[in-house]
């Protein structure tokens, strides 16, 4: 008993919430249709219940079957809250039979003793494709615009009246500054899986507003064919010079989804096939008129339809304290490129850079509205009445083709003393005898004015110095030169530098010497005649040998006796380091003979 009371409240419930629902009935928007074609038109019918309507007639068109019903319902608690809605839709199935300009008349249904009304509408009736050569239309066409499916075998290559994009003006002539809306259009009949602008189009001599579009795609019949369009771009253009405006085509890459039918023995499934290319759009062009001549003084460039008003802020003004002189324009037209106005304020008064807001929408999808207000900062100097001449505003109509003044009547106003001015101070001239601190500009005598002038060029101290830098250059680059020849002597600067080496080594032995540490002494001695012959003979360490260091020695110039007597000292250190226990005396007179050596090599070149 108590699960049937729940199922008979909840359904009350919802019957409540549903009688509470605000009923409505309207047709759903109808789409253009290609002739020959089957078409539903539905009158949708939500929160009320209420018999089905009568079938409207629909000139160029034959009822096939309806009203089909379908329902649906609507049910939801968020956050504690109930919701519902029901649909009831009425379908009609029509067949278009004439090409034209279908008017669908308001249908009305009476639901719980209230009469409903639908609202009318229009729609097209669109030719079928017509063949290239202008005969009767292509069948083939039109089922590959009404079945996706209808692919063929292998895919179709598309051509350039498969895919179109078009750049249009919505009027084909303006004045200068008349808004005209210019709609780039993509036609298809395929499918687009991918869209991607590589070159826009270029509205030179334009200024350009972006507008909102739908993405809603339509059919329609253009040069013979059939297509589904989208609008992809609108733009609210404003020229700004007169004569022929042409907007260059752009240029897209589109991937194309085209479908075939695949052969699977007993039966045939669809498969999607890409193709991508690029296309271009059309050029377009325009005419645009130049305003009538001549223009009245004051006109600064607004065309449409407009009106001025003025306020100032606060009404009574006081010395040195600020108010706001606002100049206010509203209309249609190119409200946000109009000019400031010239406002002219009396003397007495000071005038600060005025601020601009703008405040504009597009109305109608094709036009401008709004607001263009400038606001004067004004500062009171003076005391007294003053007056603020009225401005004119001047624009032209399009639609009379004439000039409108706006006559602006002139603001009088009423300055009082603030309570932050100073008292007025009269003013007395200028005394010669109590200003002691300017003296008077000393005028230059004619002989300090004249003197003599003499070209650098001329002198002999110029071309002295230009030769002295000439001859400084020459020396730069000889001891560049020679820098660089010498750097890439490596062997040459081995064998020149191989003394002084061997002097600082043989000092290092000589160190050791008197520290009586024979093992270092034998070591830097053996190093410094080692190195110095490598570095002077040009032998690389893996071939320092005594053999080679003898024949090195005897193909250099250096007697035999002399060679003999290197090559001994070589021998007596490296026996020395393994018996290093020599007496002082001993140690002497080899450091003596290693120098005497190495004095004799350094001696051959000199004889």
């Amino acid at each position: 008993m108590t699960f049937r009371r729940f199922i008979l409240f909840f359904v009350l419930a919802i019957a409540a919430l549903a009688a509470q629902a605000q009923a409505s009935f309207s047709l759903v928007r109808p789409q253009n249709v290609v002739q020959g074609r089957n078409f539903a038109l539905t009158f949708r019918l939500s929160n009320g219940e209420a018999s089905a309507p009568a079938a409207p007639q629909l000139k160029g068109c034959t009822l096939l079957y309806g009203p089909a019903l379908s329902t649906r319902s609507e049910y939801s608690i968020v956050n504690g809250r109930a919701t519902s809605s029901t649909t009831l839709d009425f379908s009609f199935t029509y067949r278009a039979d004439t090409p034209g300009t279908v008017d669908v008349p308001a249908v009305s249904v009476n639901c719980g003793g209230k009469t409903l009304h639908s609202s009318a509408a229009r729609f097209e009736i669109l030719p079928g494709d017509a063949s290239t050569s202008g005969g009767s239309p292509q069948p083939g066409a039109s089922r590959r615009q009404q079945d996706p499916y209808a692919g063929s075998q292998p895919t179709e290559k598309v051509s350039a009246n498969d895919l179109l994009i078009r750049i249009n003006f919505s009027k084909s002539s303006v004045y200068e500054q008349e808004p005209v809306v210019a709609t780039i259009k993509l036609y298809t009949k395929y499918g687009i899986t991918s869209f991607l602008p590589s070159v826009q189009p270029a509205f030179d001599g334009f200024l350009c507003e972006e507008l909102p579009v739908s993405n809603e795609v339509s059919l329609e019949h253009y040069n013979g064919q059939n297509y589904h369009t989208v609008v992809f771009k609108r733009l609210l253009l404003y020229p700004q010079k007169s004569g022929r405006l042409t907007v260059n085509s752009g240029e897209y890459k589109v991937t194309v989804e085209q479908v075939q039918m695949i052969n699977m023995g007993f039966f045939s499934a669809p498969h999607s096939v890409e193709q991508e290319l690029t296309t271009k759009s059309n050029a377009a062009s325009l005419t645009v008129k130049p305003l009538p001549e001549p223009r009245p003084a004051g006109f600064s460039g607004a065309v449409g339809q407009f009106s001025v008003s003025t306020a100032l802020e606060p009404e009574l003004l006081r010395t040195n304290e600020a108010a706001v002189y606002s100049y206010t324009v509203k209309g249609t037209g190119n409200i946000k490129y109009l000019a400031e106005p010239d406002v002219q304020f009396p003397a007495g008064i000071d005038a600060y850079t005025p601020k601009t807001d703008i405040q504009a929408n597009v109305t109608g999808g094709s036009n401008m509205s709004g607001t263009y207000r400038t606001d004067f900062t004004i500062v009171p100097q003076e005391m007294g009445d003053f007056t603020i001449e009225g401005t004119p505003f001047i624009y032209f109509d399009p639609s009379d083709n004439k000039y409108v003044t706006v006559d602006v009547p002139s603001k009088p106003i009423k300055v009082l003393r603030g309570t932050n001015a100073a008292p007025a101070v009269e003013q007395t001239a200028l005394s010669g005898k109590t200003i002691d601190d300017i003296l008077y500009i000393k005028p230059m005598s004619d002989e300090r004015q004249t003197h003599s002038r003499t070209f650098v060029i001329r002198s002999w101290g110029y071309w002295g110095a230009y030769v002295l830098l000439v001859l400084i250059l020459i020396a730069v680059a000889v001891i560049y030169r020679r820098q660089i020849r010498l750097r890439a002597d490596v062997t040459g600067r081995k064998l020149a530098k191989a003394g002084r080496v061997a002097n600082k080594r043989l000092r290092e032995a000589r160190a050791a010497m008197n520290a009586h540490n024979n093992e270092l002494f034998y070591a830097s001695l053996a190093k410094a005649l080692w190195g110095y012959l490598s570095d002077k003979l040009s032998i690389s360490a893996s071939q320092l040998t005594l053999d080679n260091v003898a024949d090195k020695l005897k193909a250099y110039g250096l007697p035999e006796a002399d060679t003999d007597h290197v090559i001994d000292v070589l021998n007596q250190c490296e026996m020395a380091r393994f018996t290093p226990t020599h007496s002082d005396a001993e140690i002497a007179g080899l450091y003596d003979e290693a120098v005497a050596a190495i004095k004799n090599i350094e001696d051959v070149r000199k004889r």
